[in-house]
C-alpha cells in the first residue's frame, strides 16, 4: 500500500504555487507510477490533477521509500504559463 506524507512545504506566491517534498512509503511494492502518485497527492492536498506537476521521484537503492518533489499550482492556467511543455505532457 502506498502512503504519502508531506515532509516540507513552501509557498511560492510569485509563481502561484506550493512546492512540496513528499515521503512516499511503498512497502512490498515497487516505486509507484506517476499516475498513482498524482491521484494520491491530489486527494492529500485537495487539488485537481491538472494543477499538479510531479517533478522528481527519488527512490533510495534497496529501500521501499521514495522522496517526491511536486509543484501544486493555484489554477491550471498557471501550469500552462510557467511549466515547460514536457512537464505538462507527463
Amino acid at each position: 500500500m502506498v502512503e504519502v506524507e508531506i515532509e516540507q512545504e513552501k509557498e511560492n506566491k510569485l509563481m502561484h504555487r506550493r512546492e512540496l517534498n513528499l515521503g512516499v512509503d511503498h512497502e512490498g511494492e515497487g516505486t509507484p507510477s506517476r499516475k498513482v502518485l498524482i491521484d494520491k497527492i491530489a486527494s492529500l492536498v485537495n487539488a485537481s490533477k491538472n494543477e499538479i506537476v510531479l517533478d522528481k521521484i527519488d527512490t533510495e537503492y534497496g529501500k521501499e521509500r521514495s522522496i517526491v518533489k511536486v509543484r501544486v499550482y493555484d489554477d491550471e492556467k498557471f501550469v500552462k504559463e510557467y511549466e515547460r511543455d514536457y512537464f505538462q505532457k507527463r
